[in-house]
């Protein structure tokens, strides 16, 4: 009898134990769950769930970032702006906070603030990616020229050292309808490497076979 007194007491303390979790989740469990519900696309629980975590640590730059990334999947193109520039703010060298910010901005239809954001951005830093990504919202705006001159210094700025700088530049001078332009970037990322299936396969859909001969100069911007 005593015993059995005694597994009910320790059961009861262990229910109201589960209890009192179950209402009042840890910060690590919420946190766990904000990110399980984004990676999800369940982008509505996300967004209220790294709310409350935005009004108790609106200092945390990657509770901000995911609030402004759920909250422009749902729509709520105001708060996640606001979000996603504090995120910024305290974290400026994150990619994934740029190019989520840009996207807000391209969708709020504000164009003169994506411009002037994308391309302080990219004036300021020696990243081709930079200058690719201002090309790639040029030409999403129907302006072919501003996008062709990013593309070209962002060439002069990756400086035929990295692959996906040049197939990027390839794939947005084909959407111009630059196949020349298109061919001398295959051809530049073919001489960085020559080894690369992508490169090769991108060069074939253009009639060329990869090969010694296709390399470019050793100065190919």
């Amino acid at each position: 009898m005593k015993t059995h007194r005694i597994n009910s007491v320790v059961l009861g303390l262990v229910l109201l134990g589960i209890a009192g979790c179950t209402a009042k989740p840890t910060i690590t469990t919420l946190r766990e769950r904000a990110s399980d519900a984004l990676w999800q696309e369940r982008y509505g629980d996300s967004e209220r769930l790294y709310g409350e975590l935005v009004e108790r640590y609106p200092q945390d730059w990657r509770v901000q970032y995911g609030f402004g990334a759920s909250a422009m999947h749902t729509g709520n193109l105001s708060e996640a702006r606001q979000a996603l520039e504090i995120a910024h703010t305290l974290r400026p060298g994150n990619r994934d906070i740029v190019i989520d910010l840009a996207e807000v901005m391209f969708l709020q239809d504000d164009r003169n603030g994506l411009f002037i954001f994308l391309r302080d951005r990219a004036e300021s830093r020696r990243d081709s990616r930079d200058w690719l990504l201002l090309a790639e919202y040029s030409l999403m705006t129907e302006d072919p020229d501003s996008a062709r001159e990013c593309i070209e210094q962002a060439m002069v700025v990756d400086d035929a050292s990295t692959v996906d700088t040049w197939l990027e530049a390839a794939t947005l001078s084909e959407r111009m309808g630059d196949l020349d332009s298109a061919m001398l970037y295959l051809r530049t990322a073919y001489t960085i490497e020559p080894t690369n299936t992508v490169v090769q396969d991108r060069l074939r859909a253009h009639g060329l076979v990869p090969g010694p001969t296709l390399a470019m100069p050793n100065d190919p911007a």
